[in-house]
């Protein structure tokens, strides 16, 4: 029961290969531009707590994870980017006040090709590859041991002060302990729906919904086979080449952590 955390402890890092701009997980069109550069850093911590009945008896769980994650990306061309995510994660499982689980270090890697193909009226369509690097300690559940990949459609609609994003993505996920292969998912989807809209000339009220696959195949605490997800946040641009957001993704249904509470900073130059 424990190992099947696995995924949805994992799920910023490898459900589809992604570096939106956060607090999205629906990606854009955007690229940096030939020889610009960009870096994120972003600080997602999320809080599930749950009740559920056992083979043993109903207990009362509290999960919690953080994840830290900066993301440095270089324009190739003006059309594509090269970004390279590294993570570092602190989770911890409480069942019933008693420590079950607990893990800090590094988790997995991202390395992401984005090229936006076609752009004309404010209409832009790109696509995003990726691969996930196994950084992180399988045995400790701070990865899953072996390169996974992915791809992720992007749809981006400007109609100022509106921004709409669409987003549709399809993981492999691949496990190294046959513990985590047999109690996670192989094939993880997601599609999402974003909305920006302009407040001001430097702030940005931001939202988003989706449906996303949930790994875990047989977990009491995320019943369920995909999770359905909404986010409220902020972007503010004090300056053309710094952004600053606050946002919360909560849960529509159980398949997904409770709360998420996300902040991040983006410098460009």
């Amino acid at each position: 029961m424990i190992r099947r955390a696995l995924g949805l402890a994992l799920c910023a890092v490898w459900a589809g290969p992604v570096c939106a701009a956060h607090p999205y997980l629906t990606d854009d069109t955007g690229t940096q531009g030939s020889g610009h550069w960009q870096l994120e850093l972003m600080l997602e911590y999320q809080r599930n707590p749950r009740t559920a009945d056992t083979a043993d008896a109903t207990v009362h769980q509290l999960r919690k994870a953080t994840l830290l994650t900066p993301v440095l990306t270089y324009g190739l061309r003006d059309t594509l980017d090269v970004a390279l995510g590294l993570n570092y994660m602190r989770q911890r499982s409480i069942d019933d006040g008693a420590v079950t689980h607990a893990a800090e270090g590094m988790s997995d890697s991202t390395l992401e090709l984005k090229w936006r193909f076609y752009e004309q009226n404010g209409l832009s369509l790109g696509v995003k590859p990726g691969l996930v690097l196994p950084t992180g300690d399988e045995t400790r559940r701070l990865g899953t041991g072996r390169v996974s990949w992915g791809v992720n459609f992007i749809l981006t609609q400007e109609l100022a002060p509106w921004t709409f994003l669409a987003n549709v993505s399809h993981a492999k996920a691949r496990y190294s302990l046959p513990a985590d292969a047999e109690a996670n998912r192989t094939h993880l989807w997601r599609a999402s729906a974003g909305v920006g809209y302009l407040l001001r000339d430097d702030l940005r009220l931001v939202g988003e919904a989706g449906i996303r696959t949930n790994s875990a195949i047989d977990d009491p605490f995320l019943p369920g086979r995909n999770g359905h997800f909404a986010m409220l946040g902020l972007i503010y641009s004090p300056a053309d080449n710094l952004d600053l957001d606050l946002g919360v993704r909560k849960r529509v249904n159980r398949a997904e952590f409770d709360t998420a509470i996300l902040l991040g900073a983006t410098f460009r130059w």
